[in-house]
């Protein structure tokens, strides 16, 4: 045998590249529905009557994802 790497066949790294870009999109699916939490958790917290420093930490925060904190988005 020989210590040579196997070459792959065009249809096998086709394969490859397919099975690549969906893990990719589930990762990013995955990282969506976990911003999705969290933004709703700090919408929650600018929503709810607390001190001003938690409230000022939360809209930052939102700021801070793109949302504008102003909790009607």
């Amino acid at each position: 045998m020989s210590d040579l790497p196997k070459m792959l066949s065009k249809r096998e790294i086709e394969l490859e590249e397919v099975n690549y870009i969906f893990s990719l999109r589930a990762e990013r699916d995955e990282l969506q529905e976990r911003c999705d939490r969290y933004e709703k958790a700090l919408t929650e917290i600018c929503e709810f009557d607390c001190s001003d420093d938690c409230y000022f930490t939360a809209r930052d925060a939102l700021a801070a994802i793109g949302n504008e904190g102003s909790g009607d988005e």
